[in-house]
C-alpha cells in the first residue's frame, strides 16, 4: 500500500458534494497528509481561496481514524476561535480529504514579526484562545487538543483561530495510549510538552482538558517575550517537564501577565485553573488596557 499522493497545479479535486476545487499549489506535507491551496470553480462558494488537506498515510489506519475523527468534529462546532471547514470528500475513494478556510499566517508568523503586535492585540489573542478551550472544556464529552502550538494558531486580522486537531482526545476515554507511545508526531508536540501528557503517558494519570490550559501558558509565554521557557529535552516521553524564568515583558501590564501566565504554567493539574476561571483573569487584563488606549485617545489596536 503506498502512503504516497501528489496532485498536479490546476488538477480539480471534487468534494462528497460535487464540488470541485482547483490545485494552486502544494502549501505543505505532514507525517499523514498534504495540504494544497485551492479554490472553489463550483458551487456556493466559487472563487474563494480554501485550504485542502488530503490523508495519505494509508499504511496507518489508526491514524486515518484520527484523521477523520478531527474532521468530524470541527464539521459540528460553530466556535469563532475554532479553524472552520467547509467541505470533505475522498479523492479515488482512498484518499480522505477536508476542506478548511485558507489561513496563511499563524501566531508564530506574530512572535517572528519584526514590526510589533501591540500589546493589546496579544492579550485579545490570549482571550480568543481561551474561549476556544473553555468550548471545548464544556463540551460533553470535553475535547482535549493536545497540540496547542504558536503555528497550530491562525491568525486573521485581529482574530485568531485554533487549527490542527489531528491529536484530539476525549476526555475520560483511555484508547490511544499506545497510539501515543508510537512516535513524536502521534502524542505531544515537542517544547510543548505538558506534565499531564508525561504522566499519562507513564499510566500514572488521566489527562484532563487543564493539559491544553499548560500549553496555552508557553505559547503566551513565547508570544509575549519572544521566548518558550520550555527547557529542551533529551527524551520528549521519559524526561520530566522543566521551565526556565519567564522572559520580560515589555508592557506596564507586564507584571499582570506575567503572574497569569505563570498561574497557567502551574505543574500541578489539581492546583492548575480551568480555561473558564483564566478566561475571567484575562478579560480583567484586557479591560484596564483598552480603557487606557481610550483615555489617551488612541485606537485600540
Amino acid at each position: 500500500m503506498t502512503d504516497s499522493f501528489y496532485l498536479d497545479v490546476g488538477q480539480h479535486i471534487e468534494s462528497g458534494d460535487g464540488y470541485l476545487y482547483r490545485n494552486l499549489q502544494l502549501l505543505g506535507k505532514g507525517g499523514n497528509a498534504n495540504t494544497y491551496l485551492v479554490v472553489a470553480t463550483s458551487g456556493p462558494h466559487r472563487g474563494v481561496p480554501f485550504a485542502i488537506k488530503v490523508f495519505r498515510n494509508l499504511s496507518r489506519p489508526e491514524r486515518g481514524e484520527a484523521f477523520l475523527k478531527e474532521v468530524e468534529f470541527l464539521q459540528e462546532c460553530d466556535h469563532p476561535s475554532i479553524m472552520r471547514v467547509f467541505d470533505r470528500g475522498s479523492f479515488e475513494g482512498r484518499f480522505p480529504f477536508v476542506v478548511a478556510e485558507y489561513l496563511p499566517y499563524t501566531l508564530q508568523d506574530v512572535v517572528q514579526a519584526k514590526r510589533q503586535t501591540p500589546v493589546v492585540a496579544k492579550i485579545s489573542y490570549a482571550l480568543q484562545l481561551l474561549s476556544a478551550l473553555a468550548h471545548l472544556d464544556q463540551l460533553r464529552p470535553a475535547v482535549i487538543h493536545r497540540d496547542i502550538k504558536p503555528q497550530n494558531v491562525f491568525v486573521k486580522g485581529r482574530s485568531c483561530v485554533l487549527g490542527d486537531f489531528g491529536l484530539l482526545k476525549l476526555a475520560n476515554a483511555d484508547t490511544d495510549r499506545e497510539v501515543f507511545k508510537e512516535s513524536v508526531g502521534a502524542g505531544m508536540p515537542y517544547r510543548y510538552r505538558t506534565p499531564d501528557q508525561v504522566a499519562y503517558l507513564r499510566g500514572e494519570a488521566e489527562l484532563t482538558t487543564k493539559s491544553d490550559v499548560f500549553q496555552l501558558g508557553l505559547v503566551l509565554a513565547e508570544l509575549f517575550t519572544g521566548r518558550n521557557p520550555e527547557r529542551l529535552c533529551v527524551d520528549m516521553y521519559n524526561d520530566d517537564v522543566a521551565l526556565d524564568p519567564i522572559g520580560a515583558i515589555h508592557s506596564s501590564f507586564s507584571d499582570e501577565i506575567a503572574d497569569v501566565i505563570s498561574q497557567m504554567l502551574e505543574f500541578a493539574p489539581a492546583k492548575r485553573l480551568s480555561s473558564i476561571q483564566f478566561l475571567d483573569m484575562w478579560d480583567g487584563i484586557f479591560k484596564v488596557a483598552v480603557r487606557q488606549k481610550l483615555a489617551s485617545k488612541k485606537r485600540i489596536w
